[in-house]
């Protein structure tokens, strides 16, 4: 399932006097030190203010665009990426200089503060009291893989347009991701990298103080099917995301743990946690001796169904599975069929079918 999304830009450029101040621009205000500066910034940035004025040095001006890099940095990552570009303009008079900023961004305040209140509005449909934070993030997960359709017209980058439009790229699923599970107390980033080979951000999130990654743009089909989730990127840790994966690991927490083996411990005790793992596909499998050890169970016990998620990681899935049918042949079955479709990162969701 290959993704595309157009680059992401922050692009801090200074022009020329063509561009035209507004009739009565924001007052200017003081800016005495680069720190002062930065947090002015940050602060309109953060506002959505389309244009707005700083005094500041010569010197500093001359560092304009370092000064912007380090703003949005400072931003809520919901602000920065939702900034499209800004520039600046200049009117020095010895050492000092008045610069207008001009900022665009991909929702105005109004269409941001929408995604907010369209967040909590369904957060408080869609989480129950009783819900554990595990089960928070599959509801978040879902609501927005089935509410979204990936836009293959690669025009859409917002939360906004993916929720009043039904469409948007993966710049609109992590936003909106961000909001929703941040707004559900659970601590997010954004990642921004490219997965094979095509620029492309997802989301990041802590869990029992473990980091894991969650891709909900590779988790919906394309061409959208209705209705239709998958689990192959959720809450994978990085050695599995990285096969189609890259992003600077040294700018984010790193992700070690296997999500799916915790939950089958909680799982033992827990029914909610039974539920949501069988949910999500199950505990997964990483070698041929697991996966043929949960498939003669379930003839053992007469099951006439099974669903197993396993990752062939680079190992053929024909060899893996011709063993697993060649040892079906010491047992009580009379057929056995399978289906299976490995995805880009070597994971698959079989199911078998068992016939006595």
């Amino acid at each position: 399932m290959n993704k595309k999304r157009l680059p992401l830009s922050l692009t801090a450029a200074l022009i020329s006097a063509s561009i035209l101040l507004p009739a009565a621009p924001h007052t200017a205000s003081a800016a005495a030190s680069d720190a002062s500066v930065i947090a002015s910034i940050t602060a309109s940035l953060e506002q959505k203010k389309p244009t707005f004025v700083l005094d500041m040095s010569r010197s500093q001006f001359a560092r304009v665009n370092r000064l912007l890099d380090s703003a949005a940095v400072k931003s809520e990552p919901y602000t920065r990426y939702t900034l499209d570009r800004i520039q600046t303009r200049a009117k020095i008079k010895g050492s000092k200089a008045s610069v207008t900023f001009s900022a665009l961004y991909l929702e105005s305040k109004q269409q941001a503060d929408y995604v907010t209140a369209q967040a909590k509005a369904t957060l408080k449909t869609i989480i129950k009291t009783d819900m554990s934070q595990d089960e928070k993030v599959k509801v978040i997960h879902d609501y927005i893989v089935t509410r979204l359709a990936y836009d293959e017209s690669l025009t859409r980058y917002s939360a906004y347009e993916g929720l009043t439009q039904g469409t948007t790229v993966c710049q609109g699923y992590t936003l909106l991701g961000y909001r929703m599970l941040t707004l559900a107390g659970i601590e997010t980033r954004i990642v921004e990298g490219d997965a094979d080979g095509v620029s492309h951000v997802w989301n990041k999130l802590k869990l029992d103080g473990r980091w894991y990654n969650l891709d909900m743009t590779w988790d919906d089909p394309t061409p959208d099917q209705k209705n239709e989730i998958s689990y192959t990127y959720y809450l994978v840790n990085d050695k599995t995301l990285d096969r189609n994966h890259n992003w600077k690991k040294n700018n984010v927490p790193a992700a070690v743990s296997d999500y799916r083996s915790l939950l089958a411990k909680k799982a033992e005790t827990s029914s909610q946690h039974r539920n949501l793992l069988d949910a999500i596909g199950g505990e997964m499998t990483s070698t041929t001796a697991s996966l043929q050890k949960k498939v003669l169970a379930a003839i053992d016990n007469q099951t006439a169904d099974l669903e197993v998620m396993h990752d062939f990681g680079s190992l053929s899935p024909k060899s893996q599975l011709d063993r697993i049918m060649k040892a079906c042949l010491d047992t009580p079955v009379s057929e056995v069929n399978f289906a299976y479709k490995v995805a880009s990162n070597g994971t698959a969701i079989i199911r078998f079918s068992f016939t006595y």
